[in-house]
Parts: structure tokens; sequence; C-alpha cells
């Protein structure tokens, strides 16, 4: 272990020299969860096991049978370009091979920084051959050569097997993640971590679960994902597996006691809450203007539904559905929605509208300030304001005075903008990433964020606040980016 310790003069220059020369991210900013299922290289130390994945590194506690945070999000290295992993024995040195260099991570600094060789590393584990004969899990049969295949035909590689040297046997999938067995009686445990698909349109927090999906591209496998942030644990609504729930993009996602509702490309799903059992799905047949869903907002028995063509009420269904609708908005693409007492705001392309659904009467609302001139893209309600986004800015209307404050947005946008909003700061997408705006200050102000802050991606396009966090739904996943950071100059 001499080697290791050589090293440290090295890393505590580059440190320094880095941190002199240019300005970085405070560490802790961002983590991002992804799919984890595409397994590369494992190493263990005595107490975890580290798995590098096709999109980063994710950590299992042994001890406490837990996952921790991945070691995404980290500065200097490409998440996606992890090809093998090292640790030593106590878990203090951790490197890692991409296509084209080779890195320590340091821990105190959160970020990973090059090196020339890899050291002499010390542990117990060592690589192995998948066993000829495991016992699989349920839904599962094992194949004596190191593959998995579930009830519906799919086939996971073995790619890399490892004996901890206390017993137990850890394996990395391609395609289904991670599972361990006893090395006596070889019984195989998948365990679940990630999303099924790393494209997130939509993010519903549910009491504090997190229910992500979106769009299917060429995901291995598809669904929901429901995360719990606090014991950092998934569970699965997969799709593509029955004529009930089929693989298709999800743009939205709502829920009330009892009822998950689903926002698909098809129309809506209804997904039973407790069981996950698909119950329903309303489309076009069934009353839709459009099946292309894009906004739901649910109340009482009742679920609106903004389309691509237009707004629709579905009341109660027994034997049949109805479907009802403002006639004005008939060719309209209803973009958002929010329920304020008894009343419907609406977000469309040719403006905001508030619909008194009870009586039928629309109206259009008249921005003085004409920030929302014509597409208005997200509402956002939080207490007592009402907050509209359009690609000029954002306006905050107080529901009980009716007074309006403006704020012209000086970043891009592509033609959507996801909003999130609370006490401190309004939250919006932009060209490069997401916009913060800091309206509760004296003097508001707005500032960009991107990939140089740590974003893995410049394509967001949700945005869910949760204390001093904001959840960020993108292409590469889910990101939980620490907007209220005191190490963080703004």
């Amino acid at each position: 272990m001499r080697d290791l310790f050589k090293l440290s003069p090295l890393f505590l220059l580059t440190f320094f020299a880095v941190n002199t020369t240019q300005s970085l991210p405070p560490g802790g900013q961002t983590v991002t969860y992804s799919d984890f299922s595409f397994i590369r290289d494992i190493a263990s130390s005595v107490s975890k096991v580290y798995f590098a994945t096709s999109n980063g590194i994710t950590i299992y506690n042994k001890f406490a049978h837990t996952w921790e945070d991945p070691l995404t999000g980290k500065y200097g290295i490409n998440d996606q370009d992890i090809h093998s992993i090292w640790v030593d024995r106590f878990g203090d040195h951790i490197y890692a091979q991409t296509s084209v260099e080779l890195y320590e991570y340091d821990s105190i600094a959160q970020r990973w920084y090059t090196i020339s060789s890899l050291p002499q590393v010390e542990n117990e584990d060592k690589e192995v051959d998948p066993p000829k004969v495991m016992f699989a899990p349920v839904g599962f049969n094992y194949l004596s050569d190191g593959r998995l295949v579930d009830n519906v035909g799919r086939y996971f590689s073995f790619v890399e097997t490892i004996e901890d040297g206390s017993g137990s046997l850890w394996i990395g999938t391609w395609g289904h993640g991670a599972g361990t067995a006893p090395s006596s009686s070889g019984s195989i445990d998948l365990i679940p971590y990630g999303l099924l698909q790393s494209r997130v349109n939509t993010i519903y927090n549910d009491d504090g679960y997190l229910w992500v999906s979106g769009a299917v591209l060429n995901a291995n496998r598809t669904g929901i994902s429901i995360f719990d942030p606090v014991e950092g644990s998934f569970e699965y609504i997969e799709s593509g597996l029955s004529r009930e729930f089929p693989a298709v993009n999800i743009n939205c996602i709502t829920g009330d006691d009892s009822t998950i509702y689903v926002g698909t490309e098809t129309g809506v799903i209804y997904i039973d809450r407790g069981s996950f059992q698909v119950l329903n799905k309303i489309s076009r047949k069934n009353g839709l203007t459009n099946e292309n869903v894009l906004s739901l907002a649910a109340t009482g028995d009742s679920l609106f539904v903004g389309t691509a063509e237009g707004l629709n009420l579905v009341l109660p269904f027994t034997d049949s559905v109805s479907v009802v609708g403002p006639v004005q908005l008939l060719d309209d693409v209803i973009f958002d929605l929010e329920i304020v007492d008894s009343t419907l705001w609406i977000a469309a392309r040719s403006g905001a509208y508030r619909w008194y659904w009870t009586t039928g009467r629309l109206q259009q609302y008249q921005d003085p300030h004409l920030v929302i001139f014509s597409r208005c893209l997200a509402i956002e309600r939080w207490k007592n304001f009402l907050w509209l986004a359009s690609n000029d800015g954002l306006v905050k209307l107080n529901l009980e005075t009716g007074e309006t404050t403006p704020f012209r947005s000086v970043t891009a946008n592509r033609d959507y903008r996801a909003l999130a909003v609370n006490d401190t700061i309004a939250v919006m997408t932009s060209n490069m990433g997401m916009t913060m705006l800091f309206h509760g200050n004296k003097k508001p102000f707005e500032r960009e964020f991107t990939t140089d802050d740590g974003l893995p991606s410049s394509y967001v396009f949700e945005l869910k606040l949760d204390g001093d966090y904001v959840w960020i739904g993108s292409d590469r996943g889910l990101t939980r980016f620490w907007w209220n950071n005191p190490s963080r100059v703004d």
C-alpha cells in the first residue's frame, strides 16, 4: 500500500492548482439517478460493493443492505465512459478507467483526478466465472452459460461476477442491474436500483415518493420508476409486458387517493395505487379529442386531460365514459393544467385561460404586461399566487387581489417551459439547462445553470421543487440539484 500514499502530495498540488485556476461548482450540488441496469465492472471493499455502469458508479452497502447515493455528478470524469473500477480493502481509494484516462476519486473535493498508472490495490475480491448451477429469482430461469431469461423471453447476460472473500457472489448483468448470491447456495437475489429508462419527461411527487417516466426511445426496459429518496430504493411498473400497458411514451402523471393517472401518446392509463394493476384506459374511442396526452389534473372524481388537440373533462366511469370540454379550445395544444378552487387554469398554445367547468364559462387571461401574449407554456400555483410561463418569462398573479408582477427572462428556451416555484425562487427550463429566478430578493435576479454547474445535460424537460432541492428530469435521468447550497455564490 506504500504506492498509494506516494500519490497524496501530487493530489494536493493538483487540487490547489485546479481550484486557483478555474471555478468549479461546490461539492454535493448534483446527484443523478439514471438507468443503471447495464453493468460493466464490479469492485468490493469490506463494507461496500461498487458497480461501474453505463451511466456511472453505484454503491451498495453490504451491512445495511441499502443503496447509497451514486457517484454521479462528480466532476472530472464522464459517467457514461467508465469501463473498469478498483477499490481498496476499506474503500479509502477508488480508481476508474475510461476509454482514454485512468482516474482516482477524491472524496473530500468530490471530484476525479487523472493519474498516470494504477497503484497496487489490496482487497479480497476476485473475478470468477458464473456458476453452472444457480437458482433464479421468481419470474426468471437461469441458464448454465450465465444468463437469466424472464417470462417474456428476454435474456440478461452476466457480464461480471466476483467473490468478495466473505462468502458472497456479486453479479453484474447487462440489462437488469445488480444481483447477489451466497457462494454456498447460489440463490440469486436481484437488487433493483435506478430508472427503467434514462429519458425523464415527467416527475410526480406523491407525498415524497417520485413517480418518474418519459420517452421510450431505445430503452431496454420501460415504464414507471417509483423512487423513495429517503430510503434510496426503487420500485417499478414495467410497460411492454402486456397489452394493458404497452411500451409507449409517457408525458405526464398525476394521482388521487386511489388511482394514478398516466398520460401517454395513446391516451390515459388508470393504475391502481396499491396493486400497481392497470384498471382502465381512456382513448379516442372513449371520446378524447386527441390521444396524445400532454397534461393532467385530478379533482374529486373527475379528471382533466390536456391533449395536442383540445381539453377534455373525463367524468366518473362505470360502464361508459363521459367526456366533455370547451369547444373554443378544440384544436388547441394544452401544455399544462392547474386547479384553483372550483376553476381550472389552462396553459395553451393560444394563451392562458380560466375555465369554470360547472357552468362551462371560458375566460382568457389578459396580461397587462404582455409577457403572456399568445402561448402560455406552464402554470404553477404556490400558496396564494399563480405563476404563468411563456417564451418571454414569467408572470406572478396574486389570486386574492388580482395584482400581477412580470419577470422578463433574458435566457432563451425551446418551445416549452417546465416550471417550479416556492417562496424564494422560480425555476424554468432554458436552452442551456434551467434558469433560476430569485424573486424573494429585494432586487430579483436570475441565473442560468448549465452542464458547467453539474447538470448532466442541457436538455431539461421537467422540474419539481422539494425543500432545498429541485428535481430535474432530462435525457440523462433524474437529477437532485441542491439549489439552496450555502457554498454556491450566485
